[in-house]
């Protein structure tokens, strides 16, 4: 068997390892803000509900699951225990919010609740910002982790400097790809949810904010032409 070449490439894992742990910080980074939706406002705004149970003060999201699965006006209800089932209804509507059981004999409650308010929708914008600023953080942390051990291995010989050289090159190149990948999508993830309210408060937003605005009009208009596409199929 021929034996492998020695390559800068194959010589040094430092750079490879380095690009998975930014590949998998985007990724978990991408699932986080898939699952923060407008309705997260009014649901919010229930989990903290209290109420008295058995002589304490509960909150509600101790007792109840709370999600809107069809229409973000409509919320779900679902009283883990069928004892605490009347408590709940009532509070609720003490509260102001519209409630009746989904249908006889259940333990789920439908809750019509209005449109989040700016505020509400704002709170969620600063969740975003934050979980963006942490992204940043971790990758930052991942290149100068990577960084210290290279540096490591070159003093004790492990690796050549020059081969260090190009794992700490691709490192920072991955390293700057990978950041304004996540700060795009977080701005993406904050125009959606705040829509026209959206208003740039980061340093980095005017960078991004024309690529956001241009990819939701690529978008919007794709969906027209399915839709069209859709209802020429049905009409043949």
């Amino acid at each position: 068997m021929a034996e492998q070449s020695l390559t800068p490439e194959n010589l040094e894992s430092y750079s490879t390892e380095a690009i998975s742990n930014f590949s998998k910080a985007i990724e978990d980074f991408a699932d986080l803000i898939t699952e923060i939706k407008s309705e997260d406002a009014n649901i919010a705004v229930f989990n903290s509900i209290y109420l008295m149970i058995d002589g304490r003060k509960r909150r509600l999201a101790d007792i109840a699951n709370i999600e809107a699965p069809n229409d973000p006006l409509n919320l779900e209800v679902m009283v883990y225990s069928k004892d605490y089932l009347e408590t709940v209804l009532n509070t609720i509507k003490e509260a102001g919010f519209p409630a009746k059981l989904k249908e006889e004999n259940s333990q789920f409650l439908i809750v019509k609740v209005p449109p989040p308010s700016r505020m509400q929708l704002e709170e969620i914008g600063d969740d975003l910002i934050r979980r963006t600023n942490s992204l940043i953080m971790r990758l930052t942390k991942i290149k100068t982790n990577t960084g210290l051990r290279i540096r490591a291995a070159v003093q004790n010989e492990f690796i050549e400097a020059k081969i260090a050289t190009l794992a700490t090159k691709k490192i920072d190149a991955t390293h700057l790809k990978v950041e304004s990948e996540g700060k795009f999508l977080g701005v993406l993830k904050r125009k959606q949810i705040l829509g026209n309210y959206f208003q740039s408060t980061e340093k980095d937003d005017e960078i991004f904010i024309k690529k956001v605005n241009l990819y939701l009009k690529l978008n919007e208009n794709l969906k027209k032409k399915e839709i069209v596409t859709e209802v020429k199929n049905q009409n043949n």
